[in-house]
């Protein structure tokens, strides 16, 4: 274990050291799938986008993930999800833990969603392990959802080679990443919202309300204002469009509301406990063995 531990960190840091160093501001590291991937006989029509710090993952990230799967799994085959880590955050420091590890916890991650997404495959359905399900682990500079969409596409990593198209990217957010997105104080010098306009006309966002009671953002009838401020033409003085409301998708949460920070300070009381119900066992034992967040209990 200790060397193929060794091995994926070393991985993971040489890739950091190139990609910081190269012009690239989009690189897709390697593809996890159940079975050893082939090409599919059907073009890429979405793409799943989960964009975080991963610091760690969590369970939430893994719900998020399964959800957006399970609900496209009839109409959209191949299905494709990208776990992408910004190297340049807009709110967020690199620290505690390295890219490196992050990265590695990423590919924990990415496998107990194939586990996951397998094991609740309808048994009645042919082959249910055969689905076309693939999770890429991508990196990126670029800090801004906007900025990112573009990245990719330009990468041509997810072009179809005979048609020249591009996948629709479909980004998995929490609703307080959705307030973020449309908070013009994020795009000088004009603190308008027309930055985000090529999102919003070539792609979607689905975003997850926050169910636990006492979040400051009210009921769920409350944060789908946002959505409906849009529609209502109430950001248009801001350069936001009644259209784009059509672009995201409100859906509820699942299970328990948790976050990365709880997990840091469980890590730092000791509560190995209440990680590994916040994160799982698996990752709950990477963290332990690799001695990540200790001294934390601050968050």
């Amino acid at each position: 274990m200790q060397s193929s531990t060794s091995s994926l960190l070393s991985y993971f840091r040489l890739s950091l050291n190139f990609f910081s160093s190269s012009p690239s501001t989009f690189f897709l590291l390697h593809t996890i799938s159940q079975n050893s991937p082939t090409p599919s006989s059907h073009p890429l029509k979405s793409l799943h986008i989960l964009d975080s710090s991963f610091n760690p993952p969590t369970l939430a990230h893994l719900r998020i993930a399964l959800s957006a799967l399970k609900s496209t799994a009839e109409a959209s085959k191949p299905q494709r999800l990208l776990l992408l880590l910004a190297t340049q955050n807009a709110d967020k420091a690199p620290k505690p833990a390295a890219f490196e590890q992050r990265l590695a916890m990423m590919t924990i991650l990415a496998q107990n969603i194939l586990n996951h997404y397998h094991n609740s495959s309808d048994a009645s359905q042919p082959n249910p392990v055969d689905e076309e399900v693939a999770v890429d682990i991508g990196i990126i500079k670029k800090p801004y959802f906007h900025d990112k969409a573009i990245a990719i596409e330009q990468s041509q990593f997810y072009k179809n080679e005979e048609s020249g198209k591009q996948p629709q990217q479909v980004h998995l957010l929490g609703f307080d990443s959705l307030v973020r997105l449309m908070d013009t104080k994020y795009y000088p010098p004009t603190h308008t919202l027309d930055p985000i306009s090529g999102l919003f006309n070539n792609h979607r966002v689905r975003v997850t309300r926050r169910t636990e009671e006492g979040n400051k953002y009210g009921t769920g009838e409350e944060q789908d204002r946002i959505r409906a401020a849009l529609a209502n033409g109430e950001r248009e003085a801001e350069g936001g469009k009644k259209e784009w409301a059509k672009r995201i998708e409100m859906v509820e949460g699942e299970g328990e509301a948790v976050s990365s920070t709880q997990v840091r300070k469980a890590v730092g009381r000791g509560e190995w406990a209440v990680v590994e119900r916040i994160v799982g066992k698996g990752m709950m034992e990477w963290v332990e063995r690799e001695g990540l967040y200790k001294g934390d209990e601050g968050g």
